[in-house]
């Protein structure tokens, strides 16, 4: 059956990870041939009001729901839900600056391949649109579509790890985090990861999710084979040794087709041999981080930047494989500081501003105290200080400074596996949702 019912969850969570093929619809332009292609292969009625429509991409992220109960326009029991007073459902993207609300008529989690495809005839046939919903990690709302959305999320099971072929297979609502560690026994792991592993694998591929360095392809490019469900040609699978010219090139669209090819609904990628990275965090100037950048890029396997505006200040961190450096580089953790003393500007600042704002008979901000700040993370603390006031450009150059002096103190080397790595705490992300 369908899933309907009252849900109100945290983004965290893991029921609440539900990306499927994140969706768009396809160029205005009718007569190219990428648009020729697609209406082709899967019957989708590009331009109109059937499947994905509109001139819009949707992304990625880990989703805020409000299920209120309801039922199915396709498989609905009217008796019970005329008694029914919430009839919607709501969606709320990761920072929370995006929603949307869903007619629970045309909100579904289909539990089967068969489940979906039936919704999907369905839908194609009473011209309503559906659009998987991902789990929302961008800032934009482009992913919403009030007129109907699909979760994935009870379509999440790991199929087949192949040790010999070094491959996975997983349905498209199973988690990153969830693959990392059905590979892990195989000494195997993905080859590029993004800074979250909330992602799940549909919308990480469809999307064309990438990592850090200059020499690694984006994830869509180790995926071998891909199975849609579609309107026009029903239930189809994609391989990357197709036969036929067409065929070639259509596998190369759907790995990163945004959706508009179809519900994907199955993801096989390639993989590699699990391996360690030393990890080096430093801060350089805004002229160093410019005069370095190319040979930054050339020495290191993997490197990002994050520069701090209003502070002169851009965070390095590079990742490389331990065979790959001089013996002279350190292995072991080194800080140039303790914990307390990284997270000190950042809790000294926290505490200051809960009682500035404290003192403000007319604040709402909340209060924080040296009892509930323990055990908040970067990512949480630079969140609860910018929330204070978040459009005032004063007050977010306290927060920054605080933030430059917390990577200085920061800098250093760690050795750990490369999914531990790759992924970082960006913050961001919105802590809970309402009914």
């Amino acid at each position: 059956m369908i899933r309907k019912g009252r849900l109100n969850v945290t983004a965290c969570s893991r029921s609440m990870s539900v990306l499927a093929a994140s969706s768009t619809t396809a160029h205005e332009d009718a007569n190219s041939k990428t648009t020729t292609l697609l209406a082709a292969a899967t019957g989708l009625i590009l331009l109109g009001t059937v499947w994905s429509h509109g001139n819009k991409t949707c992304t990625e992220g880990t989703l805020l729901m409000s299920t209120s109960t309801g039922s199915s326009e396709l498989d609905h029991d009217s008796d019970a839900d005329a008694n029914m007073d919430d009839t919607t459902t709501t969606i709320l993207n990761w920072s929370g600056t995006h929603n949307v609300i869903v007619p629970n008529e045309n909100y579904w989690e289909p539990e089967s391949i068969e489940q979906v495809q039936h919704i999907v005839q369905q839908c194609h046939t009473k011209g309503i649109p559906v659009r998987p919903v991902g789990s929302a990690l961008s800032p934009n709302g482009l992913a919403f579509q009030e007129g109907g959305m699909m979760s994935m999320i009870h379509l999440d099971n790991i199929l087949e790890v192949d040790a010999k072929q070094k491959t996975v297979t997983v349905q498209a609502g199973a988690r990153v985090s969830q693959v990392i560690e059905a590979l892990r026994p195989y000494k195997l792991t993905l080859p590029n990861l993004a800074s979250i592993a909330e992602q799940q694998m549909g919308g990480f591929v469809q999307v064309g999710a990438h990592g850090t360095g200059k020499a690694i392809a984006p994830v869509d490019h180790y995926v071998t084979k891909l199975k849609l469900v579609t309107p026009g040609q029903g239930t189809i699978e994609l391989t990357d040794h197709e036969e036929r010219e067409e065929d070639q090139e259509l596998f190369h669209l759907a790995k990163v087709g945004l959706g508009c090819l179809g519900i994907v609904v199955e993801v096989t990628m390639q993989c590699i041999p699990a391996h360690k990275l030393v990890e080096h965090t430093f801060v350089l100037t805004r002229q160093q981080a410019k005069e370095q950048l190319d040979e930054l890029l050339q020495k290191h396997k993997h490197v990002r930047y994050m520069w701090i505006p209003f502070e002169d200040a851009v965070v390095v961190v590079t990742n490389d494989p331990e065979s790959h450096l001089p013996h002279n580089v350190p292995r072991e953790a080194s800080k140039v500081s303790s914990d307390k003393e990284r997270f000190q500007p950042l809790t000294d600042l926290l505490l200051q501003l809960s009682q500035e704002y404290q003192d403000n008979p007319t604040s709402t901000a909340p209060t924080y105290t040296k009892e509930s700040i323990p055990g908040m993370g970067f990512g949480e603390l630079r969140d609860a200080l910018l929330a204070f006031d978040p459009l005032h450009m004063e007050h977010v150059q306290r927060v920054n400074k605080a933030e430059a002096e917390f990577w200085r103190r920061s800098e250093g080397y760690q050795t750990k596996p490369s999914d531990q790595l790759l992924q970082f705490d960006c913050g961001g992300q919105v802590r809970t949702v309402g009914d």
